[in-house]
């Protein structure tokens, strides 16, 4: 086969890991919202943060590790992540700029205006260091990209090593990483790490583990090892939000720890095998291809609900309450469905093509479009 050839088995569509994904991320979502039930009842939903990076793992694995290993180059592989990547990321930083511009509603929160040192930092997809403000997110336009920022750091060294990525040096690996992962949560007591400058060490110990940890789980369910550990869609699904629920009074960072060694990994595995009935394969397919956008697009949309909505609790910031956040959920999940069909999608085909055309007549190979696997 040549490096632009792809399997059958590569283009398949995991449609029970997209619906774990879609519970993941609007899980964020509620997080971010103040002061609303659900939020609420899934206190540890940052875990869903760890949860994307061990299906990102699983998922490039499972599309990208055959093609590395018949000649894909570094530089294509790249090229194939920031064209998932960017579209999105740009998009929403461009949102959360244009918001500086518009008055808000008398007396609502309004973001504060940006350096251009930050806003050009942001537009480069480079963390802001401020050795002044330590506190800052890395990321001011778009605070989840923090995590998109150490997967790509990850996804690089993945790429560097996969040829030379035995049974024995993954274990290794995955001990290195348990052992961040690990020393991550000894030091800052908590899981929920890595998105400011004080804590950035923290977010490479929680994807370094994950991430390797979703290559271990896709080489196993190749292997068909394990074959008893599966799960129905439904209850996959229904698992995730309790492992975002179930926390042990006093024993948080144990319980975090515990999930995202053995339960994750576990249920990515379980859940792997099984394909949702006919009334769910839709949803799940539809949540999942949006899940990236909504995890990208929360912050800017709901700065703008914030900014302008003349919604009672709005101004104090003191939360908008659970109806209120349902309307800001539904109006993100509307516009990441909207933005990955008019917009991400048509233009990360038509980015793939240039890129392919590009190395076809400098005399490289071409980079294969990433088909049938959705993921971030």
């Amino acid at each position: 086969m040549t490096a632009g050839t792809t399997t059958a088995d590569q283009r398949r569509t995991f449609h029970t890991l997209d619906g774990l994904r879609g519970v993941a991320a609007l899980a964020v979502v509620f997080r971010h919202i103040p002061e609303n039930a659900i939020g609420n009842w899934t206190p540890e939903s940052y875990l869903a943060v760890d949860l994307f990076f061990l299906l990102s793992g699983f998922v490039l694995a499972h599309a990208y590790e055959a093609r590395l290993a018949r000649g894909m180059t570094i530089v294509d592989f790249c090229a194939a992540r920031l064209i998932r990547l960017y579209p999105l990321y740009i998009l929403a930083s461009l949102i959360t700029l244009l918001i500086v511009f518009v008055p808000a509603m008398p007396g609502h929160y309004h973001p504060p205006g940006r350096s251009l040192r930050t806003i050009v930092l942001a537009l480069l997809f480079v963390p802001t260091i401020d050795p002044s403000q330590p506190d800052t997110a890395l990321f001011p336009l778009v605070g989840p990209a923090w995590s998109l920022f150490a997967e790509l750091v990850v996804n690089l060294v993945f790429a560097a090593i996969v040829t030379r990525l035995d049974r024995w040096r993954l274990a290794l690996l995955l001990v290195a990483g348990e052992a961040m992962l690990i020393a991550t949560a000894l030091y800052f007591q908590s899981i929920d790490v890595g998105y400011t400058q004080t804590n950035i060490l923290g977010g490479f110990g929680r994807v370094s583990f994950a991430f390797f940890a979703g290559v271990a789980v896709n080489r196993l369910w190749k292997a068909d090892a394990l074959p008893w550990l599966r799960l129905p869609a439904w209850a996959a699904v229904a698992a995730v939000a309790l492992t975002f629920h179930c926390v042990p009074d006093g024993h948080e960072t144990l319980y975090d720890v515990a999930m995202i060694m053995v339960a994750f990994p576990a249920l990515v595995l379980a859940s792997a095998r099984s394909q949702p009935g006919r009334w769910l394969a839709r949803p799940f397919a539809l949540l999942g291809g949006a899940s990236y956008g909504i995890y990208v697009l929360q912050n800017p949309i709901d700065q703008w609900f914030e900014t302008l909505v003349p919604w009672a609790l709005v101004p104090t910031y003191s939360g908008t309450g659970t109806l209120g956040a349902l309307a800001v959920a539904a109006a993100i999940v509307a516009v990441a469905l909207v933005c990955d069909r008019t917009y991400d999608l048509p233009l990360r085909r038509a980015l793939t093509r240039r890129w392919r055309n590009r190395t076809i007549a400098t005399g490289d190979r071409p980079a294969p479009a990433s088909r049938g696997v959705s993921g971030r």
